[in-house]
């Protein structure tokens, strides 16, 4: 039987959006329904994707559609980055996170 938990990409990205999750819900409340909603939606289509390519036999459409979706996640952070919404450090490390998870998409497309 398949268990998510055994996708060390799922594991990262699911501690990710909680890390994501407790920045956005400190934007400003103007723009809580906007840069922090669309940025939280994105995380949870983008962990909704790696459960598709999981239980999918076909992985290369999802794994690409996830690596759009991070790529206009990172330029969203930029963006609250730029507008001082998160700090230089937080900005850093989230960067980090998102090289980091790109790697294992890419490194899954490579594989599949």
């Amino acid at each position: 039987m398949i268990s998510k938990n055994n996708y060390p990409i799922y594991v990262r990205w699911s501690d990710t959006i909680v890390w994501i999750f407790s920045k956005t819900e400190r934007f400003p409340k103007n723009l809580r329904y906007s840069l922090s909603q669309k940025i939280d939606n994105l995380c949870l289509e983008i962990l909704e994707l790696i459960v598709i390519t999981i239980y999918s036999k076909t992985k290369i459409e999802p794994l690409q559609t996830i690596n759009i979706k991070l790529e206009v996640l990172r330029t969203l952070f930029q963006t609250a980055h730029k507008m001082k919404l998160i700090s230089d450090a937080q900005y850093r490390y989230i960067s980090e996170e998102f090289i980091v998870f790109g790697k294992m998409v890419g490194g899954w497309i490579r594989s599949a």
